[in-house]
């Protein structure tokens, strides 16, 4: 297992916002015994009811879905792209389902805790988080068009996201 320490909110230096978008994150949840991780670009970090928060996005058809609902918690887990290992870690996470097949152990990592949180224990970098709210993305609440057609349609028709949305319970880095 590797050491993680803790990482005050206030000393953040990266941009999140570059982070989802170049480089992607897994997230983590577990229920009933069941770990899955899945990979995104989508989410970020940021306030809302006096509390930093973080939010991500999962479409409707994911296992992690499943999992999400029935947890407290999830987590963030942010690697270090530079090593091509990683990059393969989040290509088989978004490629797999995880309902019929163990992602965690295809990819060779590690299911750690902190805080009762599940993690990715290769992660470099954690956002650990208690499930606060779940918002159903319709088409009704997207306002413009060309996100429907770019997103939502073709393969993806009918699969929405759903966004969630987690108090920061901590951050860690090692």
């Amino acid at each position: 297992m590797h050491t993680f320490q803790p990482y005050p909110i206030d000393m953040l230096e990266w941009n999140p916002i570059k982070k989802f978008e170049d480089e992607g994150i897994a997230i983590v949840s577990e229920a009933n015994g069941k770990a899955n991780a899945t990979s995104s670009h989508f989410g970020g970090v940021g306030r809302l009811w006096d509390k930093n928060v973080a939010y991500i996005f999962v479409r409707e058809s994911r296992y992690t879905v499943e999992l999400l609902d029935n947890s407290e918690t999830f987590s963030a887990c942010f690697f270090d792209m530079e090593a091509k290992a990683n990059k393969q870690i989040l290509k088989i996470l978004d490629a797999l389902s995880g309902r019929n097949e163990d992602k965690l152990a295809e990819c060779k990592i590690t299911l750690a805790h902190a805080m009762d949180v599940p993690y990715i224990d290769e992660a470099n970098f954690l956002i650990l988080c208690k499930k606060l709210a779940k918002v159903h993305i319709t088409p009704n609440s997207i306002l413009e068009n060309d996100i429907m057609e770019k997103f939502y349609a073709g393969k993806h028709a009918g699969d929405n996201h759903i966004m969630y949305i987690g108090e920061i319970l901590d951050i860690r880095a090692r």
